[in-house]
């Protein structure tokens, strides 16, 4: 540490601290308009200067460093003179006038002028008033009245000026506004690794451009909106909300579940709608300055309209609308009813990843307890199940210590995954964080091309569904024995880089780490695929094993689902389904529980005497494999009771619709991919007469526990945070995480349920069969939104980049299909004989190989499920012209 004297105050602070950073962490004000925290000085604006006493003339503070005994001022009259200048030079690229105006932007917006009749731009009509950076510099260095450049004929206003592109539904680009202070620029080069946008021109002309110099939706910018978090005027604004976000109400801090990541967020409102997403970077320090498309922007995929805002009863032919009460009760005398005249085993219930812990614990809370019966599981957990059960068997638990934080620090990392920038686009990015900034070693695995391929020293692209052979080919060469087998299955320009791997994982050492992004589908394929990555990370790291592998769900809150138990190998805190577990389960519940073994989903689809289903949030539909049998199951069912915010299909067949409230709305916690206890709060207002999940199910289990004379059991909470601290009594991992407490972010306490042992497992994979098909893969996009596909709203994918089918140009040129033809793609064999098959446009892609296609999960509302068998991670298909 460091003292030193800041305006005459003394402080201590780092030693070697960036001096700009420690200034405007004392609240002193400090002009740097080209400055990004935390990333090298550009020190292009040249307006944070200070005086160090000492040194000679006027010094940058962004590229001073802080040394003990350094006296610093940043006030005096030759400073601010000297500041106004180089500010002056800046605004001569800006629309200077109202920044420079003696009235002090006193206008209204309907008033004219009266200092030049050339004006075009004003800060009361712009986007970005009182919210700009340049307008805060230039009221904090008193430039009103300051204009040594009146006169000069080369004025802003009398130069021509490139138009704004406001041409994609996210991000606007206007370089009218902007002052060439180049955060942008190094914000998508160092913060991002993306290099979307550079500058073009030079001297006088120099300007900032996207990819060649065209629109924005051209380039390969993946709108992360980074570039708008460190923009200082309104060059650059988020589309949807450029106005609607002038006036923010009110800032709520909460967790973004659109993946595992769990990134923290920060959502603005207004009149009790979100209109403005920042990170957060408080809490979840993996993402900490940086959240993706679907974080961004994704608030506002579907509209207030679209929501569920009243109870739905099946009736007169349709859903018709009912109240609560109605609902609650309609409800609960079928369930009853299904009980006394079927047992309570045929009852199955749907938690979700979906959901929130607290919602999913009473979910199996009401399930056990009450009901009576263990199927409580998830049309997701089938890949989430046979991951844990790996985890079991290599470390003795399913929770392990992984902490996030470490990716960007490895010094060779081995990732998985079909394409980790789409599906866990933090995670891929701190993987590039340690290529770039650490010269770290990257292995990829993936048969789909992807941006992290770019970064990686070995990229091995096993064939569409090899992949859990290849891995553990490579794991089994890389512990020195034999790989031979996977190799083969490679083509042999790929054995190149199979070999390659291999060596990079041979010298491996201390700052090791395994990534696996598990795939949507193919339960078996992905247990080899874990299992192969435990064998490996325990050969290179051994003790450090655990600490080591990151298994990231498909879906938001996958571990935290199977810690509430949503899973029917478990009950909650991962207690497996035994007499001594349940006896503890009791104690602490005060309340019998179900003794049988319950149903998986597998098992609920494949002719199961299960006579109702409870589904929270769950959307079977749309996320499981092999749609026909979801459909047999959903259909047959005397009674369907579906709790969710939207009408999903699944909705639209059930009997009863419990309205729940959106992502934004809830109130609870999430567990990360890393284990992380992510605290969600309501950002905005319900809609209608949707109540949050925990409510429906405090309610539902209420009612229940009356009708069928459970005896004295709680399920009914004053408030979110009470299920919370239940949680943290029932939940070992949880302990200590309470409502008042829970410090978010924060990972699990493993209180005794984490790893025990290291030891490695035995894998079983094979190559598929082809036959001369084309062979499907599917998985999560980076653009669709999950809440748009669900209801099938043609602007899930507002950019459009994934509603189409990836073939490879040599497959397309065969067929004789140009971009954009449509195709059909049906089963191959007899089973797609008489098929409608599923249509789509056709994007050619060298991102794919030969004889490989790609059609991402949420297309048209999941409807690529319909092709894949339960338990395939691929489907092999026919390709005609539709």
């Amino acid at each position: 540490m460091a003292r030193i004297n800041l305006n005459g105050v003394d402080i201590e602070v780092a030693e070697g601290a960036p001096l700009v950073e420690v200034i405007k962490n004392q609240g002193v004000f400090i002009s740097n308009l080209c400055y990004i925290d935390d990333r090298p000085p550009y020190a292009g604006c040249r307006t944070c200067i200070v005086e160090i006493e000492g040194r000679r003339g006027f010094q940058l503070s962004c590229t001073s460093k802080v040394a003990d005994g350094m006296i610093v001022r940043t006030q005096a009259p030759e400073l601010n003179s000297t500041r106004q200048a180089v500010l002056s030079l800046i605004m001569s690229y800006h629309s200077d006038r109202c920044l420079t105006c003696h009235r002090v932007v006193k206008c209204k917006p309907g008033d004219t002028c009266l200092r030049d009749d050339t004006v075009t731009h004003r800060c009361l009509t712009c986007s970005k008033n009182y919210r700009c950076e340049l307008q805060t510099t230039c009221e904090q260095l008193e430039m009103a009245g300051y204009e040594p450049w009146d006169g000069d004929e080369r004025t802003f206003y009398n130069l021509q000026q490139p138009p704004p592109d406001q041409g994609n539904p996210f991000l606007e680009f206007d370089p009218q506004m902007c002052i060439i202070c180049t955060r942008c620029v190094r914000a998508c080069d160092e913060l991002r690794h993306t290099g979307a946008i550079t500058l073009a021109g030079r001297g006088p002309t120099t300007r900032i451009a996207f990819g060649a110099d065209g629109a924005v939706d051209e380039s390969n910018c993946d709108f992360c909106g980074s570039c708008i978090d460190v923009c200082p005027t309104a060059t650059l604004m988020e589309h949807p909300n450029k106005w609607g976000a002038t006036q923010t109400a009110r800032w709520t801090p909460t967790t973004c579940t659109q993946c595992s990541v769990a990134c923290s967020i920060s959502l603005g409102a207004k009149k009790g709608r979100g209109v403005i997403i920042r990170p957060d970077e408080t809490a979840n320090p993996v993402s900490g300055t940086q959240i993706c498309v679907r974080g961004r922007f994704h608030y506002d995929a579907v509209k207030p309209g679209v929501r569920l805002g009243q109870p739905l009863i099946k009736r007169n032919g349709g859903q018709d609308a009912a109240d609560w009460d109605e609902a609650m009760e309609f409800t609960v005398a079928r369930l009853a009813q299904v009980r006394e005249e079927h047992g309570p085993e045929a009852i199955g219930f749907l938690g979700s990843p979906l959901a929130t812990n607290e919602e999913n614990y009473l979910l199996s809370k009401i399930a056990r307890a009450i009901v009576g019966t263990n199927s409580v599981d998830a049309s997701t957990s089938a890949v989430t199940r046979a991951a844990a059960g790996v985890l079991r068997e290599a470390f003795g638990s399913e929770t392990l210590p992984a902490d996030g934080t470490r990716i960007a620090a490895s010094k060779t990392i081995l990732v998985v995954a079909d394409d980790l920038d789409s599906s866990h686009n933090v995670i891929g990015l701190r993987v590039k964080d340690a290529s770039v900034r650490d010269k770290a070693r990257v292995v990829v695995v993936s048969a789909l091309w992807g941006e992290l391929y770019d970064f990686a020293e070995a990229w091995v692209q096993p064939k569409p569904g090899d992949e859990a052979a290849v891995v553990a080919a490579l794991a089994a060469a890389a512990e020195g024995g034999d790989g031979s087998t996977g190799r083969a299955l490679l083509p042999s320009e790929m054995q190149t880089a199979f070999d390659r791997a291999v060596a990079v994982l041979k010298e491996a050492d201390d700052g090791f780490s395994a990534v696996c992004a598990l795939p949507h589908f193919g339960a078996s394929a992905a247990r080899a695929i874990v299992a192969a990555l435990a064998n490996v990370t325990i050969a290179v790291g051994g003790d450090d094993a655990p600490n080591a592998l990151f298994i990231l769900p498909p879906e938001a809150n996958g571990w935290g689902a199977r810690d509430m138990g949503v899973c029917t190998d478990r009950f909650p805190g991962q207690r497996p389904i035994a007499d001594a577990s349940r006896d503890e389960l009791q104690r602490l519940w005060g309340a019998q529980v179900a003794t049988n073994a319950g149903l998986t989903f597998d098992e609920m689809t494949g002719g199961s005497q299960l006579k109702a289903l409870v589904v929270l949030n769950d959307n079977p539909l749309m996320l499981a494999p092999d749609r026909a049998r979801v459909e047999k199951l959903l259909a047959s069912v005397e009674l369907l009771v579906v709790i969710d915010s939207l009408a999903t299909d699944t909705a639209r067949m059930a009997h009863v619709v419990l309205p729940d409230s959106d992502y934004w709305a809830k109130e609870g916690t999430t567990t990360s991919a890393d284990r992380r206890i992510m605290r969600l709060q309501q950002a905005h207002d319900l809609h209608g007469e949707a109540q949050q999940g925990w409510r429906v199910l405090s309610d539902l289990g209420k009612r229940l526990a009356e009708r069928l004379g459970t005896g004295e059991i709680r399920i009914t909470y004053p408030g979110v945070g009470d299920i919370t601290d239940e949680i943290a009594q029932v939940v070992p991992q949880h302990a200590g995480a309470t409502w008042r407490e829970l410090d978010s972010g924060a990972q699990q306490h493993l209180n005794g349920a984490g790893p025990k042992s290291a030891k490695r497992v035995t894998v079983q994979a094979g190559a598929i069969s082809r036959d001369g098909a084309f062979t499907l893969a599917t998985g999560r996009g980076l653009y669709t939104s999950y809440e748009g596909a669900a209801v099938h709203s043609p602007e899930a994918d507002k950019l459009h980049r994934e509603d189409s089918v990836k073939m490879h140009p040599d497959d397309a040129a065969a067929l004789g299909i140009a971009a954009g033809d449509e195709v059909v793609l049906r089963p191959a064999g007899p089973s797609g004989e008489g098929s409608a098959g599923l249509r789509a446009p056709v994007d050619i892609s060298a991102a794919v190989q030969p004889k490989m296609l790609y059609l991402p999960l949420y297309y048209d509302g999941g409807a690529v499920s319909a092709l894949f068998g339960a338990d395939a991670p691929v489907a092999a298909v026919e390709v005609s012209r539709a």
